[in-house]
């Protein structure tokens, strides 16, 4: 019923001030399509509508935003997994999308990644938003075939909510093609440094509790190596800590990040909303002993 209540004040403001309910159906457009559809409880059928709804040309602001708070609503179902009927084909293990904000003490940036595994091999992948415009774009290495994660860097805005399509090719020469529908971004940073050694997470107010609570993780990195592998891991699906712990490392500086990582689905791909703080941080030798070192550990969800 609360689905339902939202669809119809969702669609009223497409109507305007003068537009009834009664004229909720009257309409043939893909728009309206998409309410229907939703409203019948035919997920992945109303998703079909939304991505025929982004195709149209000239698409106003107000129907853009229109359409991305409607898959908002659509992926209460079941957090997104059934918004799509499409599988990954058998050379396809599978496919993750992550869209990132990263803060640091100096600045605020943004990016993109696409990551994911074949036992066969991928020799290229590609992501764009419709109509024309390339977001990832990358033919891959032996080395990376058979797992790999293409990611676009230091944008100066956040990845837009829209239509996207991924494409992926082979070492056989077979194609995979999908649909991607991204949200609108997230409006507000829910996570942020108290001192230099703890940060704040704010309450999850409007969290969707269909999908997996949010979860941390936590990297330790030697300063100017961030590239690499961590030094020290850990993440944490419940209890999220709030400070670093006592870690037994060598005297020095050292680069650490906190992210917290919200995760849904589209059908079989997963896509991630993830807020990142980083600093650099000092931490001083331990005498041998004093301290139990914290080693990387996973909490189960």
């Amino acid at each position: 019923m609360m689905k339902k209540c939202a669809l119809f004040g969702l669609f009223a403001t497409t109507l305007g001030a003068g537009g009834t309910q009664a004229a909720w159906f009257d309409g043939n457009d893909a728009l309206t399509s998409a309410h229907q559809r939703l409203l019948e409880g035919k997920t992945a059928a109303s998703v079909e509508s939304m991505i025929e709804a982004w195709q149209q040309p000239s698409l106003s602001a107000s129907r853009q935003n229109h359409l991305a708070k409607l898959l908002a609503l659509a992926i209460t179902e079941d957090c997104g997994r059934s918004l799509s009927r499409q599988t990954l084909p058998d050379w396809l293990s599978n496919v993750s999308i992550r869209r990132e904000t990263v803060q640091t003490t100096s600045r605020v940036y943004y990016r993109v990644q696409v990551a994911g595994e074949s036992q066969l091999g991928v020799d290229a992948f590609t992501m764009k938003k419709w109509p024309d415009e390339t977001v990832i774009s990358d033919d891959l290495s032996a080395e990376q075939q058979h797992r790999w994660r293409l990611v676009k860097d230091g944008l100066s805005e956040p990845v837009s909510e829209g239509l996207y399509q991924l494409t992926a090719q082979s070492v056989a020469g077979e194609t995979w093609s999908s649909w991607l529908l991204l949200t609108q971004p997230q409006p507000r940073q829910t996570l942020s440094w108290k001192d230099t050694r703890s940060w704040h997470i704010a309450p999850f107010d409007d969290f969707n509790s269909t999908c997996q609570r949010p979860f941390l993780t936590l990297n330790l990195y030697p300063q100017n190596q961030t590239d690499g592998a961590p030094i020290w891991s850990a993440e944490k699906h419940k209890r999220l800590p709030t400070q670093l712990p006592m870690l037994d490392v060598p005297n020095g500086q050292y680069w650490f990040s906190v992210a917290l990582i919200e995760r849904r689905w589209q059908g079989a791909l997963s896509i991630e909303e993830v807020q990142r703080i980083g600093r650099a941080v000092d931490l001083p030798d331990l005498e041998p002993g004093a301290l139990e070192a914290i080693a990387p550990e996973t909490d189960n969800p």
